[in-house]
């Protein structure tokens, strides 16, 4: 009875840190990612077709939150054809390749937690966050990212670099832990 309360405190404290983290907007990229050339403009040597139709380019899908969330980074390449990704109004989600399920972008009272704006900005890293429920899909599988009538195939889940979460080790518990109350 008291682990499941504790359960679901820590449940909420990550719930609540995660939506004020998207809040914030943070735009950073993942260390080791490279947002721009010497020139200060972004790289689109490496951008498929559907990438360069809307003018973005897919940085990072990573396993976030214990693997409960996935974490979006793209790139915009294009400013303009990029404001059809970043409105509001468009329902973005992931097709997982496995299952044909749907992963939404998580809705909030403050709001969705994805990143959107009317006027992008060319070389800036956004974010959306999608749920994942009982980390359905793993490192190195293969997603579908759909935003309105955009959509690319393909996109490989990355690794987090976090340590594997398992029962005798919860994401939260602090190393020497003996994990009794």
């Amino acid at each position: 009875m008291m682990f499941a309360a504790i359960k679901c405190r820590i449940s909420r404290v990550v719930f609540l840190s995660l939506t004020a983290w998207a809040i914030v907007g943070l735009s950073a990229p993942h260390p080791g990612l490279s947002a721009a050339t010497e020139e200060g403009q972004p790289k689109s040597s490496a951008l498929s077709e559907p990438e360069k139709n809307v003018g973005i380019k897919i940085v990072s899908l990573r396993p976030t939150a214990g693997g409960q969330m996935l974490d979006l980074r793209f790139q915009v390449i294009d400013p303009e054809k990029a404001k059809a990704v970043l409105d509001k109004n468009k329902k973005a989600y992931l097709l997982d390749g496995k299952t044909g399920k749907t992963l939404p972008v998580p809705v909030t009272k403050a709001g969705s937690m994805r990143q959107t704006t009317i006027k992008p900005e060319a070389g800036r890293i956004y974010l959306m966050l999608f749920s994942n429920p009982n980390r359905m899909v793993k490192e190195g599988s293969s997603v579908s990212l759909i935003i309105g009538d955009f959509r690319k195939d393909g996109i490989v889940v990355d690794s987090s670099g976090a340590a594997p979460v398992t029962a005798g080790n919860p994401a939260l518990q602090k190393t020497g832990d003996t994990g009794k109350p």
